[in-house]
């Protein structure tokens, strides 16, 4: 019975949320634009108080059974009831209870500028270490589309740093000829014409753009073609991306207030 009330909730509340954007009724607009957002933080409350009490009950367990690494649990606890302490209890300062937590001065405020906030940047200093690692092992040439990857990766992290703005256009086109050359030498059976043709295209096109009056043609900088990427692949990527999460979560939230997704309740 319980379940079924918790599934009937959900439907009612998710369909009436979804009618309230599409009818014009002023009583079921101002439901779901001030009541209902009261009762969701209401509820995100308790969620996150729930949160608290299965997280302290985890880590007391882990401390009391000794299971691996429960030492880092008696500290997480200890951090958790020290900003408890300084949040509700005892705030260091003369400023009143609630403001002090924005207040400079404050115990609770020093430990989030002091304590927090480094710790915060030192998991990000250690996630970018993390992400060059990723990156190495992406960027291993297995076929077409690893090798692409990497191209891309390459000339974006060039075109990004101050060095990439020192390589002049001539040298940049010399590496785009390298780089076509490269792609196609499985296809010749001549390692000897291959060399032969690498070395003419890089010596003659130089020249022949020199001589026909083209002395800047900054369409082949290494800084134009990171920006080409990032506009064009990189944007059309990201949208197609955007699109499938939209589509994605229109579906999800459609099993949910028609009650066909069970995992919502633990099942």
């Amino acid at each position: 019975m319980k379940r079924q009330i918790a599934y009937f909730l959900v439907i009612f509340i998710g369909f009436l949320t979804l009618f309230g954007h599409f009818i014009n009724y002023s009583p079921l607009n101002n439901f779901i634009d001030n009541d209902a957002t009261q009762w969701f933080d209401i509820i995100s409350g308790f969620a996150a108080f729930l949160g608290v009490i299965n997280l302290l009950q985890l880590h007391l367990n882990k401390i009391s059974r000794k299971k691996d690494n429960w030492k880092y649990s008696f500290i997480t606890l200890f951090g958790f009831l020290i900003m408890i302490i300084f949040g509700f209890i005892y705030n260091g300062s003369d400023v009143s209870m609630g403001p002090h937590l924005k207040k400079e001065g404050s115990a609770f405020y020093w430990m989030f500028q002091n304590i927090y906030l480094p710790l915060g940047a030192t998991m990000f200093a250690l996630l970018a270490f993390f992400v060059a690692s990723a990156s190495y092992r992406a960027f291993k040439i297995r076929n077409f589309e690893a090798t692409l990857l990497l191209v891309s990766g390459v000339f974006l992290m060039i075109g990004r740093v101050p060095i990439g703005q020192l390589i002049p256009w001539w040298m940049s086109l010399e590496i785009y000829i390298c780089l076509f050359f490269a792609f196609i030498a499985n296809r010749f059976n001549d390692r000897k014409k291959l060399l032969i043709s690498l070395l003419l295209s890089l010596i003659l096109l130089p020249f022949i753009v020199f001589n026909l009056g083209l002395t800047s043609l900054a369409v082949f900088k290494i800084t134009e073609l990171q920006e080409w990427i990032m506009d064009v692949p990189a944007t059309a990527g990201s949208r197609a991306i955007m699109i499938g999460i939209a589509l994605g979560t229109i579906a999800q939230s459609y099993r949910i207030i028609t009650g066909r997704e069970k995992s919502i309740l633990g099942d």
